[in-house]
């Protein structure tokens, strides 16, 4: 059954589907979901679309440097990277370790998708201590023991909810079917008050659009349950002034496309709200920073040397900072759980 099939018969039965469990089941469904559907390539170049990693090993550079900045005592480490999709960021961030005589104690990969398990299998079996799992809750090491936990363009894909301000309300956006052609509809929304106080902090109007998602929230708690040491690092599309507007986006062969125009090998993604994730990891502290200043600060290299063209246009697609650009859009989000 594909994925618009699927889709179609939810909607059959409970005549409407709500905006995450969309992107749940166009992202993940098991066989021909974005992330699982077999083809040869799915990121990169030749593929749907393009991330930091498969640019240049300057990210993995990075996000080592800023971890050891963080930690400079740190002798000893386990390695947790969440959606490592092909590898590239942690076979860059191992070697940096490695360079800088920190012990990796193990490697695991947090992986929905079990097209990506087996190009990682391929990639990580022969390391001694490598693991992949599928769910944070089985992650667990001992409470003592320092975990770097990071990440690039993962939050994103997970679904979440939209709601649309009206009258001192949110109703919830659905998805439905009307005379064989999807539709957008709203509803009113049981959560609408637990919503207002838990955003009281934003002043909507009526026509603004707030998105949430449970399953972030949900996330982040138990990765604050499992791991009693870590310092967690993303750098993701997101936002620090809440725009109020959609920002779910649907990508297919490196080209944005209307949200109904395909269903199969799309890949649909929200921007992350980082205010909201700062709220998530609360007690601690958080930082959050432009990805154009997160490399920058911690690649410094790469920039004071005299380069070839070629990497000029690679230090321009990761630190670009005119609009739409990656070094200004994407954002670099960084807390940890210890002194």
């Amino acid at each position: 059954m594909s994925v618009q099939e699927q889709i179609n018969k939810i909607i059959k039965n409970f005549q409407k589907i709500n905006m995450q469990d969309f992107v749940q089941i166009s992202n993940f469904e098991k066989k021909l979901g974005f992330y699982n559907k077999e083809e040869e390539n799915k990121i990169g170049v030749k593929g749907h679309f393009i991330t930091s990693p498969e640019i240049s090993s300057i990210f993995g550079i990075a996000m080592c440097n800023q971890f050891i900045n963080k930690n400079p005592k740190a002798t000893k480490v386990h390695l947790l990277e969440l959606g490592p999709g092909n590898g590239h960021l942690t076979n860059d961030i191992l070697e940096q370790m490695h360079g800088h005589k920190i012990e990796v104690l193990s490697i695991t990969l947090l992986e929905k998708s079990e097209y990506f398990k087996k190009k990682q299998i391929k990639k990580f079996s022969k390391i001694e201590n490598f693991s992949i799992i599928s769910d944070i809750d089985e992650f667990h090491k001992n409470k003592d023991d320092l975990v770097f936990v990071y990440s690039n363009e993962f939050l994103d894909t997970f679904g979440h909810k939209q709601y649309m301000y009206r009258n001192n309300n949110f109703y919830e956006v659905f998805i439905t079917i009307k005379k064989s052609q999807h539709l957008l509809t709203l509803e009113s929304s049981i959560q609408s008050e637990y919503i207002k106080k838990d955003y009281k902090y934003l002043d909507f109007k009526d026509g603004d659009i707030l998105e949430h998602s449970p399953l972030i929230d949900f996330f982040i708690g138990s990765l604050n349950r499992n791991i009693k040491k870590y310092f967690f690092t993303t750098c993701d599309y997101g936002y620090t002034d809440y725009s109020k507007k959609s920002t779910l986006r649907a990508l297919r062969d490196h080209k944005k496309i209307d949200l109904f125009e395909f269903f199969e090998g799309v890949d649909y993604s929200f921007s992350v709200d980082f205010n909201r994730l700062t709220k998530l990891f609360e007690p601690n502290e958080s930082e959050i920073q432009s990805q154009s200043s997160f490399i920058k600060k911690y690649a410094p290299n790469f920039f004071n040397n005299k380069t070839s063209d070629e990497i000029d246009i690679i230090k321009n697609l990761l630190t670009g900072t005119k609009e739409n650009e990656m070094g200004l859009i994407f954002k670099n989000f960084n807390s940890r759980n210890y002194d």
